[in-house]
């Protein structure tokens, strides 16, 4: 229940903070914008955070989305600024455990599948909007397009605690393959 209502949350403030980035300001087009917000930016970041938590219980782990309130409210304190900086929370991971209750931490491989599926996922979004912008032109299938791609070279950039570092850290040639096609994605799109 408290995963559910974390992502509630932060999918709520961040379709808030980029209605206000993508307003110019707190104006009333906000208000018209918050819908495009939800269709596109919540849904990349619930189809990101869920494939992060997939692959790591895919692995035997315990994993959950947990809120950072300090991340939310700063997306909300920069969107007026033109920048949402997006730290909403992270799926946080426990290690499954042996038969003696011992850890069994995850190894870069592994830690590098789990970060690298949540830009996938955002990449396979941004071609599902892009597509759907073929026969739909609208705002939401465009805007989609370009924030999931968005979504997806942000995450992949090489900081911790971004999932690039992870990625970079496991695979380089994966790593450098997945920023070539967010980066031709987000320019294309």
């Amino acid at each position: 229940m408290g995963e559910i209502r974390d992502l509630l949350i932060s999918a709520f403030v961040l379709a808030l903070a980029f209605s206000i980035m993508f307003a110019g300001g707190l104006k009333w087009s906000v208000l018209s914008l918050f819908p495009v917000s939800l269709m596109t930016v919540s849904v990349g970041f619930v189809f990101h955070e869920l494939a992060h938590r997939y692959a790591a219980r895919s692995f035997g782990c315990f994993a959950e989305y947990r809120m950072w309130p300090p991340g939310l409210l700063l997306a909300l304190l920069f969107a007026p600024l033109g920048v949402v900086f997006a730290a909403p929370g992270a799926v946080m991971i426990w290690p499954r455990v042996d038969i003696w209750a011992r850890p069994i931490w995850l190894g870069k491989r592994e830690y590098g599948i789990v970060s690298l599926l949540g830009p996938l996922a955002n990449m396979s979004l941004a071609l599902t909007f892009f597509l759907l912008r073929i026969p739909f032109p609208s705002t939401i299938t465009s805007l989609g397009a370009r924030v999931n791609a968005g979504l997806a070279f942000f995450n992949l950039l090489p900081l911790t605690p971004l999932d690039g570092s992870k990625v970079f850290r496991w695979n380089k040639v994966l790593w450098g393959v997945a920023m070539v096609v967010a980066i031709a994605m987000l320019l294309f799109f």
